[in-house]
């Protein structure tokens, strides 16, 4: 018998903990990565990035050298000014707006935050996230800056991107929540609508500095819209069908339709035109229905009624305390996935007339706007603070959700005691009032309470029964004219987090919009805690023959969903909702429907563990071992529902907003006297038109004096 050495044996215990400098260089320069194998090879690749890493704070320490330099001698100016990008971009041979970019980082990095650029010197972190730092920190005065950066950076080299950006973003927040509010307001005050073209003939199209709350809830009706269309039959890519929908809801030319009808036309007029694009699966944002195979050969991803509906595994869909009422069943507001109306297996409807006649719905008035995401839900008036209607039960746990929003925040935010930020799922983190609107928007949506222990993790997800007395809109926002009471129901979910010991602590009467809905916690707290349940996944008492069924109960998923946060590959930011309940041994084989046994994958993460040579365990609940094809071992573990924030450091006095081209005015506000001062004749006509009693409507058609109808 023969035994084959690997040359590379060790190299990865021999690279661990080595400074990024010459003999490392040197080192990795005499080893050929053909040789190596697995974990050594995964330490070659991390010392490369190390040293590429150094290699470039040395080219934006040259650099800054380089715009501050001087002819004939080795004096610098005391620092890079508009000239400066000209220097370097003649050296290099770009445009002096990429080399002012990157002279403006060398002087963050060497002047404002060195913390960061001593990272970037040791090869702990790349440019992408030193720079995303820098740009995240620009607004921020030179202490607030210093303070995030560290902050953030004991952390910051197991973050993606988006994840650092996320994250960073909460902790600027919660430095000064009044100043982070002033800017807010102030950029909403600047909002504007551009329009621009592009070489290829395109256009742009962008709401810019919108609220935050009317675009969240803009790009969630547009998600949900074009996977309603997606579910009809239609393969136009993801992206583009988004793209479609949303210029249809603004060209007027669906103005009154309800959304099922828009979702019918936009299916038709593809049909009808005979369109053959490619669907596209690989995306990790494409699923559902019409969306190509099922990523899982397993049984984990469809129930014995198939992707299109149907019911669930055998056994009832959810168990446990929270079954006695029906609340607890997730609401039928993820159905945007599955067409305005379920849809049939074929993707059709039931009343939908076939390719051969496709029926193009003629527009409604605005007073017959339909809701898409919850079809056959009860409609009650949510200004009682009565408990919600019940919902029907759920027919597809563990699919993925389209066009849901998930707010994610405090208890005692969401309350008003404190301004922590909040995190929108796949957008980022919002300011404390943008996520009390957030919510006040959602009081249809699955409220969920999770409650922590006093690290910040996973000890219990509650399904709340009731909700807060919701406040009336300024706006009327919720309600269309002519429309039945309640607002205008889309997928939502609503987590408030909350340890267990400021559960316990508040006081109901303190807050009495929210008393029902705090009793109704600390009852529940209180018998979770009598009957030893706390702490422990809602199935820890199943037995065998609960495992047997295919799918999980909707408190598993929940709990499942809630543990994970999102996708469990460490660098993938698909949140929970939008990803795919999967066993972790497969069903298939006898892996039992339990927590333990059971993540949270995105699409394509899904496919990569099943068809991409992955091999998954998870030694304890919440724990991934992964080994990937090259035989390198990944290892991630639960996260924490509540993450640690910098308590708020305000100024003595209100710090000054950055500039951001524009003149402040007063309040940012507009005069509220500008049609008179310019249009008055315009002014007086609108005056009288309000003083003057409203004619009954008929049907008569302007005369030859009426003005103009503009």
């Amino acid at each position: 018998m023969s035994i084959d050495h690997d040359l590379g044996c060790g190299l990865a215990a021999a690279l661990a903990g080595r400074e990024p400098d010459a003999d490392l260089v040197a080192e990795l320069d005499g080893t050929d990565p053909r040789t190596l194998t697995g974990e050594d090879l995964a330490a070659y690749v991390r010392a490369r990035w190390q040293v590429h890493n150094r290699a470039e704070a040395m080219l934006l320490a040259g650099l800054r050298e380089l715009g501050t330099a001087q002819d004939g001698h080795t004096g610098r100016l005391p620092s890079t000014d508009e000239f400066s990008g000209d220097e370097v971009a003649a050296v290099l041979g770009c445009s002096r707006t990429m080399a002012s970019r990157r002279l403006q980082l060398a002087d963050d990095l060497f002047s404002r935050l060195p913390a960061l650029g001593t990272a970037l010197w040791q090869g702990r972190l790349d440019e992408p996230k030193v720079r995303t730092i820098s740009e995240l920190t620009t607004d921020l005065s030179a202490d607030h800056a210093q303070q995030a950066v560290a902050e953030v950076l004991p952390e910051a080299a197991e973050l993606p991107v988006a994840a650092l950006r996320e994250r960073l973003e909460e902790i600027v927040l919660a430095l000064d929540p009044e100043w982070a509010e002033r800017r807010r307001k102030r950029a909403e005050s600047r909002g504007r609508v551009e329009l621009s073209m592009n070489p290829s003939g395109t256009a742009n199209l962008a709401l810019v500095d919108a609220p935050a709350s009317d675009g969240i809830a803009s790009m969630a009706r547009i998600e949900a819209l074009a996977a309603a269309v997606r579910g009809l039959g239609v393969l136009t890519p993801i992206q583009l069908l988004r793209r479609q929908v949303g210029t249809r809801l603004l060209d007027g030319s669906t103005a009154g339709m309800p959304d099922d009808d828009i979702a019918r036309l936009l299916a038709a007029e593809y049909h009808a035109a005979g369109a053959s694009d490619e669907p596209d699966d690989d995306k990790p944002d494409d699923g559902g229905p019409g969306g190509g195979p099922d990523p899982d050969p397993g049984p984990d991803d469809s129930g014995p009624g198939g992707p299109h509906g149907g019911p669930a595994g055998g056994g009832p869909d959810d168990e446990g305390p929270d079954d006695e009422d029906r609340d607890d069943e997730d609401r039928d507001e993820d159905r945007g996935d599955e067409g305005p109306s379920g849809g049939r297996s074929d993707g059709r409807r039931e009343d939908d007339p076939g390719e051969d006649a496709p029926e193009q719905p003629a527009p409604r008035s605005p007073a017959e706007q339909g809701a898409l995401d919850l079809p056959g839900l009860p409609v009650g008036d949510d200004d009682t603070g009565e408990p919600e209607p019940t919902a029907p039960v759920e027919s597809r746990a563990g699919r993925l959700r389209r066009g849901t929003v998930e707010i994610r925040l405090r208890l005692t935010t969401a309350l008003g005691v404190d301004q922590y930020p909040a995190t929108v799922p796949g957008v980022g983190a919002v300011t404390a009032q943008v996520a009390r609107d957030l919510i006040a928007a959602r009081h249809h949506g699955e409220w969920r309470v999770v409650l922590t222990d006093p690290d910040g993790h996973l000890h219990h997800v509650l399904l709340a029964r009731r909700r807060p007395t919701r406040p009336a809109s300024p706006r009327g926002r919720h309600r269309a004219r002519g429309q039945a009471p309640g607002p205008a129901r889309t997928g939502a979910i609503v987590e408030l987090q909350v340890p267990t010991t400021v559960l316990a602590a508040l006081h109901p009467d303190d807050h009495p919009d929210w008393a029902p809905l705090l009793r109704e916690l600390q009852t529940r707290l209180t018998d979770l805690r009598r009957t030893g349940t706390l702490g422990h996944p809602p199935d820890a008492a199943s037995g065998p023959d609960d495992w047997l069924r295919r799918r999980p109960g909707a408190e598993a998923e929940r709990w499942t969903r809630a543990r994970d946060r999102h996708c469990v590959i460490p660098w993938c930011r698909q949140p929970a909702h939008r990803a795919e309940i999967d066993h972790t041994r497969e069903h298939a084989w006898g892996g039992p429907t339990v927590t333990w046994n059971l993540g949270a994958w995105c699409t394509h993460d899904h496919r990569l563990k099943h068809l991409g040579g992955w091999h998954v365990r998870q030694p304890l609940p919440g724990w991934f071992v992964m080994r990937t094809r090259a035989g390198v071992t990944h290892t991630t573990g639960p996260k924490k529902i509540l993450r640690p924030l910098p308590a708020p450091s305000p100024a003595a006095t209100p710090r000054p907003l950055p500039d951001d081209g524009y003149p402040d005015r007063e309040h940012d506000e507009l005069d509220p006297q500008w049609l008179e001062k310019i249009a008055p004749k315009l002014a007086a006509q609108r005056s009288q038109a309000r003083a003057a009693p409203t004619p009954p409507t008929t049907a008569a058609t302007s005369g030859p004096d009426d003005p103009p109808p503009f």
